[in-house]
């Protein structure tokens, strides 16, 4: 019994090695608790406030949300719009849009929106110089304009006023012809003493006589943009054609684009005569356009007097 004794004690008594190790594990344990209680104390947690940052983000997303929802409306409304656009049948009258009343431009059939466009630009110091210039209107569709652009009178004071300078109390009056106009060497200003012709038509003649090279025939007037026979008859008794003589074109020297700026040719007959003028080197005569079948009897009829072979 007592040797058993012995061993217990002999099992749980230390040296001084052991000793020194186990205080040195309690001290470290000691410390260890001693840091988790203190850590919080000496290094204090910073709180940063989020909430402004958190406001200003829902004031975007609210923002956002209702641009959102204006455009859709928008969007909306402008499809609407682009619906009457299309299929809106006006009434017009002979008119001046310039300062023209809300009202009488409701009352021809336009829609409020495009009025209020018109009503706007007026407001800012716009003008319309040219019934043309009515296009510029957005919302106006050219539909719209097509309607009404037989109808638009503007005062030659209010047209021309950038180039002629007129008293306040000017009032124009298209004089009576008593000469005859030459439609090659007339100005677009002076066709407009001829009742019937407008500041369109008069500049759509000079601007086409250009394009061609000048007329040969009274009767290509014919060939205007929603040009008749009605109308031209009504002009014809102030019209002459006393210069006919016609800008020709060298088919032996011209440059593409030169050719295929004539009113008469398209790129396909183009191209075919310019195959045809790289096969031969050159153009004996405008014979070989007819024979080569370049161009038809019928064009090549109204084509001749603007070609020529050098």
């Amino acid at each position: 019994m007592s040797s058993f004794r012995n061993q217990i004690k002999a099992y749980f008594n230390f040296n001084r090695q052991h000793e020194r190790g186990a205080f040195v594990l309690i001290g470290l344990i000691i410390l260890v608790f001693a840091i988790d209680l203190l850590l919080p104390i000496i290094i204090k947690e910073k709180h940063y406030d989020f909430s402004s940052a958190m406001a200003e983000i829902d004031a975007w997303k609210a923002s956002a949300t209702k641009v959102k929802n204006e455009n859709r409306i928008l969007n909306v409304s402008v499809d609407i719009d682009s619906k009457t656009d299309k299929t809106v049948k006006l009434n017009p009258v002979i008119f001046n849009p310039n300062n023209l009343s809300k009202k009488k431009w409701i009352e021809m059939g336009l829609p409020k929106s495009v009025v209020n466009t018109i009503k706007n630009y007026e407001s800012k110091g716009g003008s319309f110089k040219t019934a043309e210039d009515i296009q510029k209107i957005y919302g106006l569709t050219s539909d719209m304009y097509n309607q009404l652009k037989d109808f638009i009178q503007i005062p030659i004071k209010e047209a021309f006023k950038k180039i002629i300078e007129y008293p306040v109390d000017f009032v124009y009056v298209k004089p009576k012809l008593s000469i005859i106009l030459d439609i090659n060497r007339v100005d677009s200003i002076a066709l407009l003493q001829i009742s019937g012709i407008g500041p369109f038509y008069a500049g759509q003649i000079v601007k086409y006589r250009n394009q061609l090279g000048g007329y040969n025939s009274i009767e290509q007037l014919k060939e205007l943009y929603k040009m008749d026979s009605i109308r031209l008859q009504k002009w014809l008794p102030y019209l002459s054609m006393k210069d006919s003589s016609l800008r020709q074109i060298d088919i032996n020297s011209a440059d593409f684009k030169t050719v295929l700026k004539h009113p008469y040719l398209d790129y396909e007959t183009t191209k075919r005569l310019f195959n045809l003028r790289n096969k031969l080197g050159r153009f004996a005569g405008l014979y070989q356009l007819k024979n080569d079948s370049i161009l038809s009897d019928s064009l090549f009829q109204i084509l001749e007097p603007y070609l020529k072979v050098d």
